[in-house]
């Protein structure tokens, strides 16, 4: 359930990385298989070993930015949690993708492969 004024709220500013739309529609994937854990239910069982070492590496770099107070193209918010991270880097892969192609190539690769799309490309 989204709020309406939160909706249309995340419409205002299409490339400042934040969209209540984009992370819920992220838990709801995540959710698919039952639990939100940061790991959707993904196409092929060979694809979770990159997943899990590619998004775990990426999380833990996120606890540790939050942690010390480094700033980060990632919302913050993702380190609460590894489904928090998926849902984060979610909304930065579509509403920044070419600075999370920049600064964290693997995972917008993974989230590329993920969701068949390279909306990079579309911003280039």
């Amino acid at each position: 359930m989204l709020a309406w004024d939160a909706v249309q709220h995340s419409g205002f500013d299409l490339h400042d990385g934040h969209n209540v739309v984009f992370q819920e529609f992220a838990h709801q994937l995540d959710e698919e298989d039952g639990s939100a854990n940061g790991a959707p239910p993904l196409p092929q069982r060979s694809m979770y070993a990159a997943w899990a070492r590619i998004l775990g590496r990426e999380y833990a770099a996120l606890v540790s930015d939050a942690e010390q107070g480094r700033p980060s193209s990632l919302d913050t918010y993702g380190a609460t949690n590894p489904a928090e991270f998926f849902a984060i880097a979610t909304e930065s892969f579509f509403e920044t993708p070419v600075t999370l192609r920049e600064q964290h190539p693997d995972l917008y690769e993974e989230l590329k492969l993920y969701y068949q799309q390279d909306p990079a490309a579309r911003r280039a």
